[in-house]
């Protein structure tokens, strides 16, 4: 999984000169990268795949050890039902089908594009800019999504296709991620999004354990999701 997760580092410091670094603030850019390949692959689908493939991976390693967690494939033919299972709470992540509906979202309609700077373009240019200039303009990159905005359906991630967590948590979950703001389609399925989500549905389990008198973390195994 780490080769594939490579790859996606090199797939985006190829396509907009920025080297990812596993680190969850790095996702932002991994989300505009996502929009290019979306568009460039739209009529070479048969790239699509592998694109999916290293997205979800470098998506999943930093969910895996933000949160601490292991990857189980039970089936290496099938990408998409690759996850990444949490040892604090019961949560199954599913990156790789996460990237694919990314990618197989239909056209947004045309926009004004901010171009997005690279740490590459920063070591040629001024050194007056910072870091924090850069993040700005990541974050501003990714954050504005053209077309309809729609809010998130809370039951939609909570199937086995994305997201599965135990029948216990489901409701409090499900009343959490209620109160979340109406999203754009692409802001929906974009990787710091998820991650986002994951983060509240985390807190959100624990808090509800804690509520009930248990110890905020499960500390699962691997054998607790066979």
């Amino acid at each position: 999984m780490q080769d594939l997760a490579e790859s996606c580092v090199r797939f985006v410091e190829r396509a907009i000169g920025f080297k990812l670094d596993f680190e969850p603030e790095t996702l932002p850019v991994l989300d505009h990268y996502l929009e290019t390949a979306r568009e460039e692959t739209r009529d070479r689908k048969e790239a699509r795949p592998l694109v999916a493939q290293a997205v979800g991976a470098y998506l999943g390693e930093i969910t895996r050890r933000k949160f601490h967690g292991f990857w189980r494939l039970e089936d290496e033919h099938d990408p998409r039902s690759w996850r990444v299972e949490l040892e604090p709470v019961y949560l199954i992540i599913r990156p790789v089908e996460l990237a694919t509906r990314a990618l197989d979202l239909p056209p947004a309609p045309p926009r004004d594009a901010t171009p997005i700077r690279s740490r590459k373009d920063d070591d040629e240019g001024d050194d007056d800019d910072d870091d924090e200039t850069e993040a700005a303009e990541v974050s501003a990159e990714s954050t504005e999504k053209p077309g309809e905005f729609i809010p998130p359906d809370p039951t939609d991630d909570l199937g086995p296709a994305l997201l599965e967590l135990d029948e216990d948590d489901r409701a409090a979950v499900a009343e959490r991620l209620a109160l979340l703001p109406p999203v754009s389609g692409a802001e929906y399925h974009a990787p710091s999004t998820h991650l986002e989500v994951v983060e509240i549905i985390v807190e959100t389990i624990r808090a509800r354990r804690m509520a009930a008198g248990m110890e905020a973390d499960a500390h699962l195994e691997p054998d607790d999701y066979s």
